[in-house]
C-alpha cells in the first residue's frame, strides 16, 4: 500500500478547556472587627493602588489609641519616679560610705543602702520594661486605627463588592473578604485542564491558541506556563492544570469566560509531507546491499558466518538503522517501475498522521510505501 508525497500542513495540537481570569486578582479583607460606615467604590469601578475603598467606624480604635497613649504617659512617669528614687539612694549610699571611712557610721548602714540600691535598680528596669510594653501597645493601637481604612493593594477594577454601608464585619476567626480587586484585563491568564494522556506533550513556552464563544471564529494567542503537578480528579478522569498567559489589549476577554484551548506542540504550514507510517515500513525480504559482512562483523554480536540468511538480513537492517540515526537520517521506500527503492530523508515536524520532509530527493506525487501487503 502506498500514498503519494503531498504538500500541506502539519498540526500537532493538544486540546484543553480552561477558564479566563485576570492576571492579577486580590481579595481585599478586613483585619479588624467593626461596622462599615462608608463605601466609596462600586462594581467595575477603576481604582488605583492605595485608593480608599471603605471605612470601618474608627471611634472604638481612636478610644483604644487614647487609652494606650495614657498608659504610656503613666509608664513614663513611673520610670522617672523610679529613676529619681534610685538616684536618691545612690547619694545616700555615697554619704554613708564617706561616714564609714571616717568611722562615724556603722557598716550595716552601708550594707542597707547597697541592698536598697540593688532593689531600686530592679524597680527601674521593671518600670522601663512596662514603658516599652506601653509603647508597643500604642503602636498596635495606631495600626488598628489605620486598618479602619480599607485601601486597594493594586491598580485595577472592582470585580466584586461584598459589603454595604452599615454592615458589621468580624475578623475574630478569619479575615472577611470585602472586595475582589482585579488588575487590568489587558493581560489575562487561563487555567487549562489537560488530560493525563496528553500532558506529556505539553511544556512551558508552547504557543497556545484559544477561542471563546463570545467571539466565534476569532482566535486569541498566548504562551503556556509550567505544568502544575497537583492533579484534578473527577471520577476516573485525571487532568493537570496549566496556566496560560495571554494579552488582550482591547480587554474583550472577561473573567469567567470558557476558553477552548489548543497547545501547539508542533506545526508546519505548506510543507512537503508523507504519512508517518512510511518511516517504519520496509518491504518483506528487503536487505540493504550497502551493508557488507565486514560491517556487521565489526559490531558486537554473532558473526555472519554463524547466521542464517534471514538473521544476516536483520543484522544488516539494524546496522544501517544505526548509521542513519547517527547522521539524523531516516529511510523511506518509493515505488519505481513497480519496485520499492530506498531513499534517505530528514524529517521535521510531525503530528499523528503526517511527518514533514526537510531534506531528501522526494518529489510531490512520489508513491511512498506505507504498508507491505505480504505482511498481512
Amino acid at each position: 500500500m502506498t500514498e503519494p508525497v503531498s504538500f500541506g500542513d502539519i498540526r500537532d495540537i493538544v486540546p484543553a478547556i480552561g477558564e479566563i481570569r485576570p492576571a492579577g486578582q486580590v481579595e481585599v479583607g478586613a483585619e479588624i472587627t467593626g461596622r462599615i460606615i462608608e463605601v466609596f467604590v462600586d462594581f467595575d469601578e477603576e481604582v488605583e493602588e492605595g485608593q480608599l475603598l471603605a471605612r470601618i467606624d474608627p471611634a472604638p480604635y481612636e478610644a483604644g489609641l487614647a487609652q494606650a497613649e495614657a498608659s504610656l504617659r503613666t509608664a513614663n512617669a513611673r520610670v522617672r519616679a523610679a529613676t529619681a528614687e534610685r538616684d536618691n539612694i545612690a547619694r545616700e549610699l555615697a554619704r554613708a560610705q564617706a561616714l564609714r571611712t571616717r568611722g562615724t557610721a556603722p557598716a550595716s548602714l552601708v550594707e542597707d543602702f547597697e541592698f536598697d540600691l540593688i532593689a531600686q535598680e530592679a524597680r527601674v528596669a521593671q518600670a522601663r520594661a512596662e514603658a516599652e510594653l506601653a509603647i508597643s501597645r500604642v503602636e498596635q493601637a495606631r495600626i488598628d486605627l489605620s486598618l479602619t481604612e480599607i485601601r486597594s493593594p493594586i491598580d485595577g477594577f472592582i470585580q466584586d463588592r461584598l459589603i454595604e454601608e452599615g454592615q458589621t464585619v468580624s475578623a475574630a476567626q478569619s479575615t472577611p473578604t470585602l472586595f475582589i480587586v482585579s488588575s487590568d484585563l489587558s493581560n489575562v491568564v487561563i487555567e487549562a485542564l489537560v488530560a493525563e494522556n496528553d500532558i506529556g506533550r505539553v511544556r512551558e513556552g508552547l504557543e497556545v491558541r484559544f477561542t471563546v464563544e463570545a467571539y466565534p471564529g476569532e482566535e486569541f494567542y498566548g504562551v503556556s506556563g509550567p505544568v502544575r503537578r497537583s492533579p484534578r480528579e473527577q471520577g476516573r478522569f485525571v487532568s493537570y492544570p496549566v496556566l496560560i498567559e495571554a494579552s488582550d489589549p482591547e480587554q474583550r476577554l472577561l473573567p469567567g469566560m470558557t476558553a477552548a484551548v489548543e497547545f501547539v506542540h508542533d506545526e508546519a504550514r505548506a510543507v512537503t509531507r508523507i504519512r508517518i507510517e512510511a518511516l517504519s515500513t520496509f518491504p518483506v525480504g528487503w536487505c540493504p546491499d550497502e551493508i557488507t559482512n565486514e560491517d556487521i562483523d565489526s559490531t558486537p554480536g554473532p558473526r555472519t558466518s554463524d547466521m542464517s540468511a534471514s538473521m544476516r538480513c536483520a543484522a544488516a537492517i539494524g546496522t544501517l538503522a544505526g548509521r542513519m540515526y547517527r547522521t539524523g537520517q531516516r529511510r523511506v521506500f518509493v515505488m519505481q517501475d513497480g519496485h520499492p527503492v530506498m531513499h534517505r530523508v530528514r524529517v521535521g515536524a510531525e503530528d499523528d498522521r503526517y511527518v514533514e520532509i526537510i531534506d531528501g530527493d522526494l518529489r510531490i506525487g512520489d508513491e511512498v510505501l506505507i504498508r507491505d501487503r505480504e505482511r498481512f
